[in-house]
C-alpha cells in the first residue's frame, strides 16, 4: 500500500494573537462581497467602526490588510475605497492555479486508497454542513481542508506547496468567500464530482473536474454569480 505523505500545514488557521484583526478583515470583506459597497466606493471608517463595534485602529488595520490583498485601495490623504479588479490578470492567475492544482490532484491519485476516499468523503460532508449552518470563515476552512487533504497525498511536495501558494495569490479575499448560497452549493457539487473522479481512478476526468471547479467557482471570480 502506498505510504501517505505528511499533511501540509494548514493555511486557514488564524493565530490567536491576530484573531480580532483577521476577523474584522473577513467581516469587511463579506460586506463588500455581498454588495454592501460598489467598486470605487469609499469606505467611511466611522461607519465601519459603528457597524462592527470596533475602534478606529482595529478597522484601519483590517483595511490595511485588505489593501495588501487588493480587495480595497488606499489613497493617501483620502482613505480606502473598493478596488477595481483587473479581471484579465485574475483569470490568468486562476488559469495557472488550475494547472497546478489539476497536476497535484493527478499526482495524488495513485495514493488514494479506500481509507483516503472515506476521509475525503467526510471532508466533503463537513463542507456541506458548513454551507448550511457555517459562518463564512467556517465555510472557507472546510473548503480548504477538502482541497489540502487531496494535495497532501501528492508525492511532489514543491508542486503541492506551489499550488496552495498560487491559490492564495489568486484570491481577493482573506478567506474563500462565495456571493450566494447557490454559489456555495455549486462548490459543494464540485467536490462531489472530484470525489467521483477519484473513486473511478480516472486521471483525465479528475484533472478536468478540478479545473472546472476552480475556473467556474464564483468564489474565485467576482463576476461569476
Amino acid at each position: 500500500m502506498p505510504s501517505r505523505n505528511p499533511p501540509l500545514e494548514p493555511n486557514a488557521a488564524v493565530p490567536t494573537g491576530r484573531r480580532l484583526k483577521r476577523q474584522l478583515s473577513v467581516e469587511i470583506a463579506v460586506i463588500i462581497r455581498s454588495g454592501g459597497y460598489r467598486t470605487g466606493e469609499w469606505l467611511r471608517q466611522i461607519d465601519l467602526e459603528e457597524r462592527l463595534g470596533a475602534n478606529r485602529f482595529e478597522v484601519r488595520t483590517a483595511l490595511a490588510e485588505l489593501a495588501l490583498r487588493g480587495t480595497v485601495e488606499h489613497v493617501p490623504n483620502r482613505g480606502f475605497r473598493v478596488a477595481e479588479h483587473d479581471r484579465k490578470r485574475l483569470r490568468d492567475l486562476l488559469a495557472v492555479r488550475a494547472l497546478l492544482e489539476a497536476e497535484a490532484a493527478v499526482a495524488a491519485l495513485p495514493f488514494v486508497t479506500r481509507a483516503v476516499l472515506a476521509e475525503f468523503s467526510s471532508l466533503a460532508e463537513a463542507f456541506d454542513e458548513a454551507v448550511e449552518i457555517g459562518s463564512p470563515a467556517e465555510q472557507s476552512a472546510a473548503n480548504l481542508a477538502f482541497h489540502d487533504a487531496l494535495y497532501a497525498h501528492a508525492p511532489n511536495r514543491p508542486l503541492a506547496q506551489l499550488a496552495i501558494e498560487m491559490r492564495d495569490r489568486a484570491r481577493l479575499w482573506p478567506v474563500v468567500l462565495w456571493p450566494s448560497a447557490a454559489a456555495l452549493r455549486r462548490s459543494a457539487e464540485g467536490h462531489r464530482l472530484i470525489l467521483r473522479a477519484l473513486s473511478a481512478g480516472d486521471a483525465a476526468l479528475l484533472a478536468a473536474e478540478v479545473r472546472a471547479h476552480i475556473l467556474g467557482s464564483a468564489a474565485n471570480d467576482p463576476e461569476l454569480g
